[in-house]
């Protein structure tokens, strides 16, 4: 059996993710998909706008269609108060199924400072093949693999851009359009969220 280990901050979890998710599952029917939430990562180590519970509520809320025995949300990451390392989740995995072959999914963002990830070559060591899904090349133009990736390793999915990035979506949470990239139970649920700070921070 493959695993797929799909990674992020979801903060909030939104139609890119979700189309990951589904493009995955298109590609990989038979494959197990873990998605797995951080709420601390080495390179956005700053405050969220989100707590660890209300990530983890709003990935259920967005994702929940697609959850299901071959497609699990995993709180090994967001669960930790301290930084969340690829490499350990991907060892808490291989722990989990030993005898399967595990995979990376990542986006097309992601591969250029790849090489800056703690123990990236024993990372490369340890999975069959990085996915990549979020494309920001539009296909069919070729993406560029970095001189440090066995190209016979990564697999490039030819699926279609989605240009939104949860920054954004921050961004713009009280505007009408945001409700093109969550689903309307996750809008609310995030709108909930901030109001309540907002409240919170009132004199």
């Amino acid at each position: 059996m493959e695993v797929l280990f799909f990674g992020g901050s979801f903060n909030p979890p939104h139609i890119g993710h979700r189309h990951v998710i589904k493009t995955i599952s298109q590609f990989y029917p038979n494959a197990l998909l873990y998605i797995c939430p951080n709420f601390v990562s080495p390179f956005k180590q700053g405050g969220k706008e989100f707590s660890a519970t209300e990530i983890w509520e709003l990935c259920l809320s967005e994702f929940e269609t697609f959850l299901s025995k071959n497609v699990i949300l995993w709180d090994e990451e967001i669960k930790k108060a301290n930084i969340s390392y690829t490499i350990d989740s991907l060892m808490a995995l291989s722990s989990l199924h030993p005898n399967s072959e595990l995979s990376l999914v990542l986006g097309e963002d992601n591969l250029i400072h790849f090489d800056r990830w703690k123990f990236y070559k024993e990372i490369l060591n340890i999975v069959k093949e990085i996915i990549v899904v979020r494309r920001e090349t539009a296909y069919p133009n070729e993406i560029p693999i970095p001189h440090f990736f066995p190209k016979a390793k990564v697999r490039i999915l030819s699926n279609p851009i989605l240009p939104v990035s949860s920054t954004e979506i921050r961004e713009i949470n009280f505007q009408n359009k945001a409700g093109d990239f969550l689903l309307p139970k996750t809008r609310e649920l995030m709108r909930k969220f901030l109001l309540f700070k907002g409240d919170m921070s009132s004199p």
